[in-house]
């Protein structure tokens, strides 16, 4: 803690201020790392389980005496694929207008077709996947975060104080009437960024509860080089000089008991007052804040973190780590089939001895010490040297090995079929396991999608707030590859309100094989009924069904069918029912379209009666 001063001119009373908010956050910061670490690192194992997720699961046997067969891997990697495989495309329209005048609501729709463009070019660019992924993988063992915020490196204005000028030599002026000047500095390098913040480093008040907005207030630790550090306009540079990098250790071999590496870095908090709508930063054992509370960021509503939680406690925002559940039965598992091993590699064998049929006690050392092959002599006939039979492992050692696998597949919820191993007894035991991992991960594909689009909505509003030029972008997605020039006016505020959406399957893996036999399948039926790709609300529906999300074929096949209805491009013979028998046209194809589901509707029950020639 800061050493308490004497203060007596106006700028000591601001330093004694800076000193008492000082002492205030880190007490608060010091109170939110302890309830952290007891109430739930400890609790929820969190470090242990990151251990066990790369392999170390060792408790101390010898090496040659274990086994690690790494369940915990295995599920994770079967399950990371299902919630974000591919980047999505983002939709924004406009929710809310406040203009009933038809007109606002089209200028409306077009900035928001813009901003649209703006932000599915920015995902490739900010490598939101490769981010995302890892906060999912976060959220395994804890919790996922992701900040969105704006870097500007900014440089000395040689102009500086000067009168600001119109490009026709006018001299500009403010609201007042007042001559606008040239600002100190200007900005040299500005862009958007996506950071995946690491969980240890991410900190909730010790007031917290369960839902945002019960958070007093929340806190980032970074960490600053020293050239860094010195180069940021933000910190108070006097403060700065009388701390020193990273943390302090002492070194009982070494004459200086402050010794500090030259490369650590420093180390900060950076914390978002969420009732005061304030941020600010401080680091630990200074004499005052390195930077004093200040209005939030441009672009920034309440804080630029999106947290991803899979499963919340009451009155804590710390969730139930998944993998925490997994540990145990892991662990045991491990043991479990380390016995086995270290029971069958085990050469100590062990020997019965007639010690008076032998010619001589000393051929008892050529059988301790001697190679294979080895000859004993001895002067009765019979056995003389009988080997002791070792116990038997019993099989309840391979029921409970049994066990302890089903134990890990509940906990975890993913079994054999969906990591591609054949565990089920029969299909329908097969089937009934793949529809209820759907739903499992239906749940989580969810949480993922809100946090996919928060992430993207305070991503958009960064933008609105901080873009200065007009660009030129190129984008690729379902309304096909085009050019879209992005405007400064584009974002400015309008009379309602945007909504952010997204394909809920587009993150799911794609598998050229399925893909390519579905698509056919679908232009198989919509052929046999083309009538049906003149509803465009239907056709989009059912393209979407099947992760098919392309503008630009939805729109070519409805002209197609509209030819077809005109006549102008022949129709397609008829398939179905073969003749005398009762059928149902378009089942087989339809049956096809919907794969493992089956039949006309979800459900299956339904059989092709064209013997599934037309699939």
């Amino acid at each position: 803690m800061a050493k308490k001063k004497t203060y007596k001119t106006v700028s000591d009373e601001k330093e004694k201020d800076s000193v008492d908010l000082q002492n205030l956050w880190e007490e608060r910061i010091n109170k939110a790392k302890k309830k952290r670490e007891e109430e739930w690192e400890k609790v929820f194992r969190v470090k242990l389980a990151r251990d066990y997720f790369a392999g170390k699961q060792n408790p101390g046997y010898p090496d040659d005496e274990w086994i690690t067969i790494n369940k915990i891997y295995s599920h994770l990697m079967a399950e990371l694929p299902s919630l974000y495989s591919v980047d999505p495309y983002f939709y924004i329209k406009t929710k809310r207008s406040f203009s009933p005048d038809p007109k606002d609501i089209a200028v409306f729709e077009e900035k928001a077709k813009i901003r649209q463009s703006y932000l599915n070019y920015l995902k490739g660019e900010l490598e939101m996947k490769t981010k995302c992924r890892l906060g999912i993988q976060d959220a395994q063992f804890a919790f996922g975060v992701v900040k969105t915020h704006y870097y500007v490196e900014e440089k000395e204005n040689p102009d500086a104080d000067n009168e600001m000028e119109s490009e026709y030599g006018k001299k500009l002026k403010d609201e007042d009437g007042n001559p606008l000047r040239e600002p100190k500095t200007v900005p040299i390098k500005e862009r958007y960024c996506l950071t995946r913040v690491h969980p240890d480093d991410f900190l909730w008040s010790a007031e917290s509860s369960t839902l945002e907005d019960k958070w007093p207030w929340i806190a980032e630790r970074i960490r600053m080089t020293k050239d860094e550090a010195k180069e940021d306009k933000r910190l108070n540079q006097k403060i700065l000089d009388s701390i020193q990098p990273g943390e302090v250790k002492k070194d009982s071999f070494s004459t200086d008991d402050n010794k500090v590496k030259e490369d650590e870095p420093y180390i900060f908090w950076e914390i978002y007052d969420l009732k005061k709508k304030q941020w600010l930063i401080l680091a630990e054992n200074a004499d005052g804040l390195l930077k004093e509370p200040d209005s939030l960021p441009k672009g920034t509503e309440c804080h630029p973190y999106s947290v991803l939680r899979f499963t919340l406690q009451d009155n804590t925002p710390y969730p139930i780590p998944p993998v925490s559940q997994m540990i145990d039965p892991q662990k045991e598992y491990c043991l479990a089939r380390s016995r086995f091993m270290t029971h069958r590699k085990r050469f100590n064998r062990k020997y019965e001895a007639f010690v008076s049929g032998l010619v001589d006690e000393t051929e008892l050392e050529k059988l301790e010490s001697g190679e294979d092959g080895t000859i004993i002599r001895k002067q009765t006939q019979g056995p003389v040297i009988t080997p002791v039979i070792d116990a038997p492992l019993d099989q309840t050692g391979w029921q409970e090995i049994m066990a302890l696998n089903n134990d890990i597949i509940e906990a975890s919820g993913y079994s054999g079929e969906s990591r591609g191993l054949a565990t089920a007894d029969s299909a329908t035991q097969a089937d009934i396991l793949e529809k209820r991992l759907n739903i499992r991960e239906g749940d989580r594909l969810g949480l993922v999608t809100e946090w996919i689009l928060d992430i993207a909505r305070k991503l958009d509003q960064l933008v609105q707030a901080n873009i200065s030029k007009d660009e030129a972008i190129r984008i690729t997605g379902p309304e096909g590859e085009f050019w879209k020039m992005v405007r400064s006016q584009d974002y400015e505020e309008i009379e309602g309100e945007f909504e952010y959406s997204i394909n809920i399957g587009a993150t799911s893996p794609q598998l050229p094989q399925l893909e390519r036999a579905q698509f056919i399948a679908l232009l198989q039926l919509f052929a046999n009924f083309p009538q049906l790709l003149l509803n465009r609300t239907l056709t989009k529906r059912v393209m979407a069904m099947h992760n098919f999300d392309d503008e630009v074929a939805i729109e070519e096949l409805r002209k197609m069918a509209e030819q077809m209805m005109q006549g102008s491009l022949p129709m397609p013979g008829q398939s179905g029912s073969q003749p005398g028998s009762p059928g149902q046209p378009g089942a087989g194809t339809t049956g096809a379209a919907l794969g493992a589901l089956g039949g006309l509707f979800n459900g299956g029950g339904s059989i092709a009666r064209d013997g599934g020639q037309n699939a």
